[in-house]
């Protein structure tokens, strides 16, 4: 089993300033990095998002959760084949979203 761990990014506004599922993580699951990269200038911390990227090296402890001020954070556990195939129809949604 593989988790997935979904961020409401709605509720996560201020993930610089937070950074409490970072810190808490035995697994250092979570990066926190910018989602732009403007070339000659600064980042605006508004751009920068919490990330669930080392799937493979959650133990399922849901300190992240408990810690989380917001309650953005979801974690489930799936079998391997459900999980690509989850993100197969993720990025299939995103391209249409994009090309329409």
């Amino acid at each position: 089993m593989i988790a997935q761990i979904k961020i409401d990014y709605d509720l996560c506004k201020d993930p610089l300033g937070c950074r409490q599922c970072l810190s808490v993580c035995p697994s250092v699951v979570f990066v926190c990095g910018p989602t732009k990269k403007w070339k000659g200038r600064e980042t605006d911390p508004k751009e920068y998002k919490i990330v669930g990227r080392y799937f493979d090296k959650c133990s399922g402890c849901r300190d992240c959760i408990e810690v989380c001020p917001t309650g953005a954070i979801n974690l489930e556990f799936v079998a391997q084949d459900q999980l690509a195939q989850i993100y197969k129809e993720e990025r299939a949604a995103q391209l249409k979203e994009r090309n329409v």
